[in-house]
């Protein structure tokens, strides 16, 4: 669960956007807009696609503000968000995922550029990207990716600690 303090200023500021103050949504960009994006990389595993996603969350949200009943701000966007990143990775063609060619561009660029933890999380699975995503990049608890992703707890603690060591596995043998 985001601290209160979060979780306060989205509800402020969904509620000003509801009430029709349009400004409302950058402070909302503010307060949420990199968590946005991170989770829509990992669903998505894409740079311009998770900003596309991005994009068009913070579109949904001015469309919607006015349905949102209160409550739970955070949770909020955080749905439309994952929604969001669905839509565009259902709009996929199957050959558009990472294909032998991504990963040959990937190969061609400067070994400096590739040392980012995106790379990293790049290689891993897409399940084992997000769960990653979510809990270092977003700060969010084991047991709220679990709530997520409909598993437990353990397994995503799990599944967090196996993708960790393919990091480390990764950035060990450059």
């Amino acid at each position: 669960m985001p601290d209160k303090s979060k979780n306060a200023a989205c509800e402020k500021a969904l509620m000003k956007l509801a009430a029709g103050d349009n400004e409302a949504l950058s402070r909302l960009y503010d307060i949420i807009g990199k968590r946005v994006y991170f989770i829509a990389f990992s669903v998505l595993g894409n740079h311009f696609d998770a900003e596309d996603a991005a994009q068009q969350t913070f579109l949904e949200i001015l469309k919607c503000a006015k349905s949102y009943s209160g409550g739970g701000a955070y949770s909020w966007i955080t749905s439309v968000a994952y929604n969001q990143a669905h839509k565009i990775l259902r709009k996929r063609k199957p050959e558009q995922e990472l294909d032998d060619a991504e990963e040959t561009e990937f190969y061609d660029t400067d070994p400096a550029e590739r040392l980012t933890l995106l790379d990293a999380l790049d290689r891993l699975p897409p399940e084992d990207r997000r769960i990653v995503t979510l809990h270092v990049l977003c700060d969010m608890r084991y047991a709220e990716i679990a709530a997520e992703t409909g598993t437990t707890e353990a397994a995503i603690q799990k599944r967090y600690a196996r993708a960790i060591e393919k990091i480390k596995k990764y950035y060990g043998k450059r």
